[in-house]
Formats: C-alpha cells, sequence, structure tokens
C-alpha cells in the first residue's frame, strides 16, 4: 500500500514538472527579436561586439515578431547593472505572426571603472502574460580621448555686493588620456568680472608613480562690486585645456546695499513759527558685515530751506549714525518735502516729511512746552532702543572660515 502511494507521489512530481517545462517552453517561444540594431550596427545574438563611448545615448532599433496574440506589450532595453533607469516605449498590442519595430534611446553609462569596460546591453519585450522575447548586445565602452568633468560646484545660493563670493571646484579627468595643463575660468558676465584658475595636470586614472591624481579640487574667489544691483546672476564655470571644454552654469542671488541697510525717522511732522527751525532726524543702521557709505540728500519745495548736518555718512558694520535735517520757512504754511539715501549708487530709502509752519509763535504754555520736551525724549530712547534691536537681531558671527585654496 505504501508502495502505491509513492508511485502516485512520484508520477505527480513529473506531471508537475512536465506541465513547468512545457510553460517555459511555450513561454520562450511566443515570440522571438531578429533584429537589435545598436547606432546602426545590427548586433543581435551576439552578432558584433558594438563599440560604445561614456556617456553616449544608444540609438537602439529592436525587430521581433510573436506566435501569438498579446496584449500591452512594451520593450524595455538597459544596461547591465542599471536597470532601474531602463528606457521603456509605449503599451501596444502584438497580433500573431506579424513583424514590430520599436525604437529606444539608451545612455550608457558615464562613470566607467577602468578605461575600457564591457557591458551588455538587455532588451526584453513583455506584455500581461509575461516575456514575449528578448535578446542581449555585447557592448565595449571605453573613455573618450580629452573629457575633463567638473565634478561639483559648492557655492551660496546668495551673495551681497561688495563681499566677496567662494566657489569649491571638484575637476575629474574622465578621459583616455592625461588633461594637461587644466585651467577653470569662473565668470559673472552681467556684472564683467571673471577669476581664473590653474588645476594641473590631471592622470586618467589615480596613480602613484609618478604621483598623479584623476580629480583636483580649488577654492575660487569672485569679487562683487559694491555697486552691484540686487537681482538674480547666473554663474558659469568653465573647465578647459588645449583638447576640452566643458562649462556648468550655477544661480547665485546677490543682494544690494540697501538690503544690510536701515533707515529710521521717529518724527516726521514738526510744527515751528515762520524765521524759526524746525529739526528732524534720521538714524542710519548698518546691519551688513561691511563699511556703508550713504548719501544723503533732501528735495524741498520753494519757500522752505533745508539743511543736513551730514550729507556723506560713513556707517561701519553693525553699528549706526544720526543725521540731523533743519528746515525754516519765513512764511506761514504747510510744506512737505522728502529726504532720500543711497549707497553705491542704489536707493536704500526715501522718507517723507512736513513742515507746518504756523503764524502764532507760542506753542501754548508751558504745559506744551513739557509735552513737546516729554515727546522728544521719549522719541529718542525709543530710536535708540530700537537701533540696539536692530544691530543685535542682524548681527552675524565671526567667520572663521578663511579663504584659501584647498586641494582634493
Amino acid at each position: 500500500m505504501e508502495t502505491m502511494t509513492s508511485i502516485r507521489q512520484v508520477f505527480s512530481l513529473v506531471a508537475v514538472l512536465a506541465l513547468a517545462v512545457l510553460t517555459i517552453a511555450s513561454v520562450s517561444a511566443l515570440g522571438s527579436v531578429s533584429q537589435v540594431e545598436v547606432n546602426g550596427v545590427n548586433a543581435a545574438s551576439g552578432a558584433a561586439d558594438v563599440a560604445t563611448f561614456a556617456g553616449q545615448t544608444l540609438a537602439v532599433k529592436v525587430v521581433f515578431s510573436s506566435s501569438d496574440n498579446a496584449t500591452d506589450v512594451r520593450v524595455k532595453a538597459w544596461i547591465s547593472g542599471d536597470k532601474d533607469v531602463a528606457a521603456s516605449t509605449e503599451r501596444f498590442d502584438v497580433l500573431a505572426g506579424l513583424a514590430y519595430s520599436r525604437f529606444l534611446s539608451v545612455k550608457v553609462p558615464f562613470d566607467l571603472d577602468t578605461l575600457h569596460e564591457p557591458l551588455t546591453l538587455n532588451v526584453v519585450v513583455e506584455g500581461r502574460s509575461g516575456i514575449v522575447a528578448e535578446d542581449h548586445v555585447s557592448l565595449s565602452a571605453q573613455r573618450e580621448s580629452y573629457l575633463v568633468e567638473i565634478l561639483d560646484v559648492n557655492v551660496a545660493q546668495t551673495a551681497q555686493a561688495g563681499q566677496p563670493l567662494a566657489l569649491d571646484v571638484v575637476l575629474k579627468n574622465r578621459g583616455l588620456k592625461f588633461a594637461d595643463d587644466t585651467f577653470v575660468r569662473a565668470t559673472i558676465a552681467a556684472l564683467g568680472i571673471e577669476e581664473k584658475a590653474y588645476f594641473g595636470d590631471l592622470a586618467p586614472l589615480d596613480q602613484s608613480n609618478p604621483d598623479k591624481d584623476d580629480a583636483s579640487e580649488r577654492r575660487m574667489i569672485l569679487r562683487i562690486p559694491s555697486n552691484a544691483p540686487a537681482g538674480i546672476y547666473s554663474v558659469d564655470i568653465e573647465a578647459y585645456n588645449a583638447d576640452s571644454s566643458t562649462t556648468v552654469t550655477k544661480k547665485v542671488a546677490i543682494g544690494g546695499a540697501a538690503d544690510g541697510s536701515t533707515v529710521i525717522s521717529p518724527a516726521t511732522a514738526k510744527a515751528f513759527a515762520p524765521g524759526q527751525t524746525g529739526e528732524y532726524s534720521l538714524t542710519l543702521v548698518n546691519t551688513g558685515d561691511r563699511v556703508q557709505i550713504y548719501d544723503v540728500a533732501v528735495n524741498a519745495p520753494d519757500g522752505l530751506t533745508t539743511d543736513v548736518s551730514d550729507s556723506i555718512v560713513v556707517v561701519p558694520a553693525g553699528t549706526s549714525r544720526t543725521v540731523k535735517i533743519q528746515a525754516m520757512a519765513s512764511k506761514a504754511g504747510v510744506y512737505p518735502f522728502t529726504v532720500t539715501v543711497n549707497s553705491d549708487g542704489q536707493l536704500v530709502k526715501s522718507a517723507s516729511f512736513v513742515a507746518n509752519v504756523e503764524g502764532n509763535t507760542s506753542l501754548g504754555g508751558t504745559g506744551s512746552n513739557a509735552t513737546v520736551l516729554l515727546t522728544v525724549v521719549l522719541a529718542i530712547i525709543f530710536v535708540v532702543l530700537l537701533v540696539v534691536l536692530i544691530v543685535l537681531l542682524t548681527r552675524k558671527p565671526a567667520k572663521t572660515e578663511e579663504f584659501g585654496e584647498s586641494y582634493y
């Protein structure tokens, strides 16, 4: 009895294996790839070993047929080890006995570990029921003779007018041969500034005898003009030598002088009698990290005479200065006037003031004088506290990093 049971189990196992073999055979016989062209070379089923270059985009043509109808079929192709970035066609239905051709673009990996590297191009035709057909093509990838890559550029996204802009540039030789006397040029064309650095000779691969590296790093400094208008600028970084050239572009937002300045005017309207003088004040706060020079100018109407205590004001970084403006008129009336503050040719602020020149020279007795005096004292205290608060909030930590060269 046990013998009969064992025989039945053996026959069942054989039947399952036979069904599996028939299934695999039917799937593999469902279709076939008759042609795989790579850059115009027919390399199907190992017909040719196609020469390619690192980083090259391959034009791949796949011709196939199926012995059965299939739905939602697509053609996929990828370089061995790089299936995550496979190229794929749209889905379509396939009818039995017809030949189909599809085109794909497949990119060869750029970072080859050696000067020459064998690769495999995998081509698969798949549908809802599984793989319809597949093929594998041998590739021989090599580097270009002369190719320098800008591997990385580390640059701040924001900068300030009048300040240095540091760029850390890393180069790598991706070519077959030495990259002799390689330079890097950094340019902001809109500002007319340029800086150049020498990166030396780069070997195709790291070598110890003689000691040569295939990569190099330098720090470059671009000096932003102090009168640079605020805006978004393109920074072009070009690596070049006698045999090759390559360029990358970065964006940087440059803030003008106004971005590091604050103008405070505590009292914008004053009342005084004809022939008397009304005094106004402007406090200039430099919240940047360099000295700022401000131009102060008054635009007054006819009949109002004005005088500025300091038309040119030098304010060190993190400090403030107060400018006095005096106004006088011989006739009663309301005189609006404007004070403009500029730095490095840019408008920092335009402040509006009013002079109320009244016919009555009395300001209302002792009580009124005390009120005016108290108001002035409170305004001064407010300005001082506000200036201190602004300076403390905008003070930058001391920079410990020095702009020098570093080597990869």
